[in-house]
Parts: C-alpha cells; sequence; structure tokens
C-alpha cells in the first residue's frame, strides 16, 4: 500500500517553468563586462491544481552582488521572494527553485580600459 502512494504520489507531479525577470544589485566599485542575464527560469513543482494557481507575476527574483571586492568572475545566489504566496498555496507541498540556483558575471574595476 506504501508502495502504491508513493507511485500516485510521484506520477501526478508535474513541473512548470516560467521565465521571470530578476533584480540585480551590482557593486560600487566595478562593472560587469559579461552579460548580465535579465530574466532566469523559475521551475514550480507540485500537483497541477498547485502550481497553476501560483501567480508568477507576484514572485521577485534577486541577485545581489554589493559584497564583490575582486576583480574576474564572481557568483552569487539567485534569491526567491514568494511574497505572500504562503497565504494561498501549502508551500510544503511544492517545490520552487530557480535554474541556474546562482548567476556568474564577470567584474573589472570600474574606470578600467574595456
Amino acid at each position: 500500500a506504501a508502495f502504491t502512494y508513493f507511485v500516485l504520489v510521484f506520477s501526478i507531479q508535474t513541473t512548470r517553468t516560467v521565465a521571470l525577470p530578476v533584480e540585480v544589485t551590482m557593486p560600487s566599485s566595478y562593472t560587469a563586462t559579461s552579460t548580465v542575464p535579465s530574466q532566469i527560469d523559475l521551475v514550480l513543482q507540485g500537483t497541477e491544481d498547485q502550481i497553476y494557481l501560483i501567480d508568477t507575476s507576484k514572485i521577485v527574483l534577486r541577485v545581489d552582488f554589493s559584497h564583490v571586492n575582486r576583480e574576474g568572475v564572481n557568483y552569487a545566489d539567485i534569491k526567491i521572494d514568494t511574497g505572500a504566496l504562503g497565504d494561498y498555496v501549502d508551500l510544503s507541498a511544492i517545490s520552487i527553485y530557480t535554474q541556474p540556483s546562482q548567476m556568474k558575471v564577470y567584474f573589472s574595476a570600474s574606470g578600467a580600459a574595456k
């Protein structure tokens, strides 16, 4: 019976992927010399009735590079702000993550030749 339950639970799971804009905070003394993505894929996994109830326009993605203190390739985690989503969706029953989970940007010192 337990095996049947897990087979059914995992077989009705579905995935929804949505490209969302990302807010990027840049460092003050370095300039991005590589492409900085303007959108990131948000992945929602759960049952159809759960994940299609979600208004993804209310979810905010943020990346903070203000900690950058050297030239070269730097990485920062993509943070997901679900806002009031937990008020109408059981967040413990779904999985929300981004692909990729980090953003990679190449920085050079401000005023350096490009």
